[in-house]
């Protein structure tokens, strides 16, 4: 019986192992990024440097809390040696203990441990806008693959209705042309046409595939043949936006991690420049302490033997003290620290300065092709009505014999890559699109 359960235990864990390692086979867009942003390292990564951030920041604000320390000491001495207490020499083996408590407050240190503290928490926010920025970046790629994923299976359909097509011609001009009522010409370009389509099929069903591994890649999950990806909503496949490129860039100002985490690396790098010159202030402190001694040899006027704990009462000492000590010279630390950090303020300002003027060409640049590529939408859309009314008459003729296989096949490849560039252009607008929102900050 005991065995028989075993059994049934561990089948149950394999099941669940296999439960749980069983590939994902649909996703929408919000799941890809949501498991992207879970399983990414480089996210797994900032996360945990943040988390280091925060317990540096959290450190320099401790660091102005006072310094406690206790301790104790016991000991033997054998031989000729001096009684803690009464500092004579004595010639007796002496067990002797000294406790002591000590505390220490910085009063003054020329705010640097105050400056410390503004620059732990500035580096803190930098650090999480990067780690912000990091989403933002693991975001737009899968949006991207996502996207390709979702052309590539859109120009597989448009394969395949192509084949279908076409096979169907190839049937009824196979017929014809056993029967003698067609130029044998015309059933060969066809079947040509068709093996063509074919390849056309296994192509672009090789590029799904290839844009699917991407994916799997980038949400660091196992490939399955069966993924399968949810269209787009109205709204997602909406390609307008009501922002001008002016406007894009000042949200982005605003809003974009990259611009937030360099101008809080600006701030910390001129607080640090303040931090350093405190270096040349002097530092006050304030100590206190107790301490107390017990020796074994120890005795009252009438030659008993004191307690250990009323020892400890008896000898009580205590004080405090103020303290200051004065920078003088230390090898010019300081001052090659301040030149150092001076150094790093100008290439903060610059470093920020550059980023604003990159992001404002990113911004024009993404915006004119995103209304290159709606001006372009139009022109296709037109395009394929166009050679969809042109296949159609060429079909009716075709059939009725009045023109050759030629000029139907040069009809139907147009219609093709009309609709071919038609689904390209309409995802690359959405994605232009996408990518002004995340710069936005959306």
């Amino acid at each position: 019986m005991k065995r028989n359960l075993a059994c049934a235990f561990f089948i149950a864990l394999s099941l669940k192992g296999s439960a749980q390692d069983a590939p994902v086979t649909r996703l929408n867009l919000s799941q890809c990024i949501e498991i992207a942003l879970e399983n990414n390292l480089n996210v797994r990564r900032s996360a945990l440097q943040t988390e280091s951030a925060r317990i540096s920041w959290q450190q320099a604000r401790a660091n102005l809390l006072p310094s406690v320390n206790a301790g104790i000491t016991h000991g033997i001495n054998q031989g000729r040696s001096i009684d803690p207490l009464t500092n004579t020499y004595v010639n007796n083996e002496i067990v002797y203990a000294s406790p002591y408590l000590n505390g220490s407050l910085l009063l003054f240190n020329g705010m640097k441990f105050q400056n410390l503290i503004k620059q732990n928490a500035l580096i803190y926010q930098a650090v999480k806008e990067e780690k912000r920025q990091e989403e933002d970046n693991i975001t737009l790629n899968v949006v991207i693959t996502y996207l390709q994923v979702l052309t590539n299976q859109d120009l597989l359909e448009l394969e395949k209705r192509k084949q279908e097509i076409t096979l169907k011609q190839v049937e009824r001009l196979e017929i014809l042309n056993k029967n003698g009522a067609i130029a044998p010409g015309n059933y060969f370009d066809l079947k040509g046409q068709y093996a063509a389509d074919r390849i056309s099929v296994i192509n672009a069903g090789n590029v799904l595939e290839s844009s699917k591994i991407s994916l799997a890649e980038q949400l660091n999950i196992p490939y399955t043949k069966d993924l399968q990806l949810e269209n787009l909503s109205a709204e997602q496949l909406s390609p307008l936006l009501d922002s001008s490129a002016q406007q894009v860039y000042q949200s982005a100002l605003q809003n974009y991690a990259a611009i937030k985490a360099t101008d809080l690396r600006k701030k910390n790098a001129d607080i640090q420049l303040k931090t350093i010159r405190s270096g040349y202030l002097p530092s006050i402190y304030l100590n206190t302490g107790i301490s107390s001694n017990f020796s074994n040899v120890a005795r009252d006027i009438e030659g008993r033997t004191i307690g250990y704990f009323e020892q400890f009462n008896n000898n009580q000492s205590k004080g405090f003290s103020v303290g200051m000590s004065f920078p003088v010279f230390n090898s010019f630390r300081t001052k090659n620290a301040g030149s150092l950090a001076r150094l790093n303020l100008r290439e903060n300002e610059v470093l920020a300065q550059t980023i604003r003027i990159q992001l404002q060409h990113i911004i024009e640049q993404a915006y004119f092709n995103m209304t290159a590529s709606k001006e372009r939408d139009i022109a296709l859309q037109e395009q394929k009505e166009a050679f969809a009314e042109s296949f159609r008459i060429a079909e009716v003729r075709f059939a009725e014999g009045v023109i050759n296989s030629v000029d139907y096949l040069a009809a139907k490849n147009n219609l093709d890559i009309a609709n071919s560039n038609l689904v390209t252009n309409r995802y690359d607008l959405i994605l232009r699109k996408k990518i002004l929102e995340i710069y936005q900050g959306k």
